[in-house]
């Protein structure tokens, strides 16, 4: 009974070891063992019952878990590899977060829902994505090489003061970058939300003088977040790109402004035209003193930077 229980418990263990340690693994225990129970019996002066075996069994440890000291792989997600896994898995929901963000703002002017872009529910989004990050790291765990991924390089750290734009922010202006550089070049569409009471609202033809200075824009805005996104050191570049692109968004809107008519509306409503026309001049009005205001806002903190250079 007594070695019919060690046969038995070490047979489980050998069943979770690697094919090629198996039999000098199972022959070690075995000595360890049988060297315990026999000092055991020695110290009772009589053989041990199946029970105060099954004892000594418990105590020496659960078949998976010995098995486990075995291995060369001790853990799915090792601790030099979990720091980036987390840090992967924060930026993964920011992404996420920033495209639902963008999708829903996407329905609101174009109408559809989410399962029109091929999305499900964003918890089934989320689960899919942990399952993907964590089996990525799980390999780089298991069969790459996890101290190339510690390394780093100390002047690529962000500067330790000023206010800077979250993932999110970036990551959702981003999105709205690049969905509406598609959308004014024709690559995706929109239908008329006006279409249900009867409107039609177009650019009108100033906006097409401008095309390409526009495309610039949006490529520098969309650039700018990039490298904020991306190289958080170059804090001064993407400074220098926000204020050529507020100038440049202020001085494509003074051009436009100079025009009689800014959009093109069709239907049955008499005063529809007049009343867009009205609210597209202080919408353009207002996007000039902001795009204004950011540009002397980042030339001052410019400044300042400078100035505190030269102090320090």
């Amino acid at each position: 009974m007594t070695h019919d229980l060690i046969d038995r418990y070490l047979a489980a263990i050998a069943r979770d070891l690697p094919e090629g340690e198996r039999t000098d693994v199972v022959a070690e225990l075995r000595d360890e063992l049988m060297s315990g129970v026999e000092a055991r019996e020695e110290d009772l002066g009589r053989p041990m019952t199946a029970a105060e075996i099954e004892a000594v069994l418990v105590e020496f440890g659960n078949p998976l878990v010995v098995a486990g000291r075995y291995r060369k792989t001790q853990h799915l997600i090792g601790p030099q590899v979990f720091p980036f896994w987390w840090a992967a898995m924060k930026a993964t929901v920011v992404v996420i977060a920033a495209v639902y963000v963008i999708l829903i703002v996407l329905k609101l002017i174009g109408g559809g829902g989410l399962s029109a872009v091929g999305l499900g529910s964003p918890i089934s989004t989320m689960v899919f994505a942990f399952g993907v990050v964590t089996l990525v790291f799980a390999l780089i765990e298991r069969f790459g090489d996890p101290q190339k991924m510690a390394r780093w390089r100390p002047e690529r750290l962000p500067p330790a003061e000023g206010k800077r734009a979250s993932r999110f922010e970036l990551l959702t202006e981003l999105g709205m970058g690049i969905v509406f550089l598609l959308w004014w070049t024709g690559a995706i569409h929109f239908r008329n939300v006006f279409g249900d009471i009867g409107l039609r609202v177009e650019l009108a033809p100033v906006w097409q003088r401008f095309f390409w200075w526009i495309v610039a824009y949006s490529a520098v805005e969309i650039g700018s977040n990039l490298v904020a996104l991306l190289r958080p050191d170059r804090a001064l570049l993407v400074r220098w790109m926000v204020i050529w692109r507020s100038m440049m968004g202020a001085a494509i809107l003074l051009g436009v402004i100079q025009a009689e008519r800014f959009l093109i509306v069709t239907g049955p409503a008499g005063k529809a035209q007049a009343f867009f026309e009205l609210w597209m001049r202080v919408g353009i009005g207002i996007a000039i003193a902001v795009f204004v205001a950011r540009a002397a806002t980042e030339i001052w903190r410019l400044r300042q930077d400078g100035v505190a250079g030269r102090s320090a």
